[in-house]
């Protein structure tokens, strides 16, 4: 049996939300199914996570979200957000959906998730793909970073008002390391440059 997704509530929430391990006997839903995907080849049935959403007001109802990234280190969440009436789902992409509303909805411009912290300080989610990181505030996604190593970026520390981590680096047989505002999403460091001189990113 596959273990049970990670549910985190670090924010507060009008909404609840449960995995589905399956469907049930009779083969349908007492309540409506929405579906949240890319275009696949395949049945999106069978190429997604299945959540069950009670929102606080309205009716609930079943999402699909579809799995933008079939491998690790893609990974698979559902977070509260700083806004309480819209829930995160992380589907190795990510979703934002309003509960109550489950046909508002927006994708996080990362792919694969590969990560995701919640930042009560600065009342953000912060995602991060393979190359770059992205915070999604209150009223939206706030940043979005530049390129920030070469790939499998790995989060190590958010303190203050920075996030901290490394990053493959196929010019050296150490980790690159990388540090971004968390207010701006600027990088802290300088990227790393070309034989004659100039910024690769």
């Amino acid at each position: 049996m596959k273990p049970a997704i990670q549910i985190d509530e670090t924010f507060p929430g009008t909404y609840e939300v449960e995995e589905l391990p399956e469907l049930p006997g009779r083969g349908r839903f007492d309540v409506p199914v929405f579906y949240f995907t890319r275009a696949t080849k395949t049945r999106p049935e069978h190429d997604g996570l299945w959540l069950k959403v009670r929102p606080r007001s309205g009716k609930s109802w079943v999402g699909v979200f579809g799995f933008g990234y079939a491998e690790p280190p893609a990974i698979s969440r559902v977070l509260s957000t700083p806004d309480p009436d819209r829930v995160c789902i992380v589907s190795m992409g990510a979703y934002i959906v309003k509960p109550d509303q489950p046909d508002l909805w927006a994708e996080i411009p990362i792919m694969p998730g590969c990560d995701v912290r919640p930042v009560s300080e600065h009342q953000l989610l912060v995602f991060a793909d393979l190359t770059r990181l992205a915070a999604y505030g209150r009223n939206g996604l706030v940043w979005r970073s530049l390129r920030v190593c070469w790939d499998e970026l790995k989060i190590l520390t958010l303190a203050g008002d920075w996030i901290e981590g490394v990053g493959y680096d196929p010019t050296s047989l150490d980790e690159m390391r990388f540090a971004v505002d968390l207010r701006t999403g600027c990088s802290l460091l300088p990227s790393p440059v070309s034989n004659d001189g100039k910024p690769l990113w």
